[in-house]
């Protein structure tokens, strides 16, 4: 059985689960999108950071993370829209 939840354009950081509104830039590690605050925090941005090949995509630091993510959605999807995808066995 599978269960989608729509979650529209709620976006949230996958480290510290802010919103993304008071953050810019980010990135995205596979399926996953940390925020710019936890960027800095973690040296995601610096340029001899150790594992910076694992980075998928680095945001513009010019748009908040969230408009960051909703542009990334739309790019891969064709919607702001995001869902959350529960398979039980």
């Amino acid at each position: 059985m599978k269960t989608v939840l729509d979650i529209g354009d709620f976006v949230c950081c996958d480290f510290c689960n802010s919103d993304g509104e008071t953050t810019t830039g980010g990135v995205m590690i596979g399926s996953n999108a940390i925020c710019g605050d936890c960027c800095e925090k973690n040296g995601y941005y610096k340029d001899d950071y150790e594992y910076k090949d694992e980075i998928t995509e680095f945001f513009s630091k010019n748009n908040t993370f969230k408009d960051n993510v909703l542009i990334y959605r739309y790019k891969r999807t064709g919607t702001i829209k995001g869902e959350i995808v529960i398979e039980s066995f």
